[in-house]
């Protein structure tokens, strides 16, 4: 009867770190938005930093899709991409902000209409304090080594 109760708690003990230590690799896109906005350009570069290339899940609606062109002079690399812009949005704390995601083929916007509401995964690949608003740039897909220089 110990060795089941002994065993009923470590397996408990297990869950429970497994459960915080998953929760703690979430990111809460708001609170992100909020401390990216009350930042010193210092921070933020530190925030960006830490968070470029984390998975992250948003939503908003849709208020534009086309085509976006990158070019880096540095690397002399050049990419085409399609972009999903959202309506500008507002935190809990009332920081305005937008989320942009960019995909490598343009399947993925072409059906979608302005006020349609969407929710897709992507991993963070710019945050910008705009003044107006902060810009959330999310890539949905696998970066290249390539996309990941010209993205930067």
């Amino acid at each position: 009867m110990k060795k089941i109760i002994k065993i009923f708690l470590l397996s408990l003990v297990l869950i429970c770190g497994v459960g915080s230590w998953s929760h703690a690799k979430t990111i809460d896109i708001e609170e992100l938005i909020d401390t990216f906005q009350k930042a010193t350009d210092l921070q933020k570069n530190q925030i960006l930093q830490d968070n470029t290339g984390k998975e992250i899940s948003a939503s908003g609606i849709v208020a534009n899709a086309g085509e976006y062109d990158f070019f880096d002079i540095t690397n002399d690399i050049k990419g085409i991409y399609y972009q999903l812009e959202t309506e500008q949005q507002k935190t809990k704390n009332g920081t305005p902000y937008q989320v942009r995601f960019l995909f490598k083929d343009k399947e993925s916007v072409k059906d979608l209409d302005k006020g349609q509401n969407v929710t897709k995964d992507g991993k963070i690949i710019r945050i910008l304090d705009e003044r107006l608003q902060i810009s959330l740039w999310l890539f949905c897909g696998d970066l290249t080594e390539k996309e990941q220089k010209l993205l930067k």
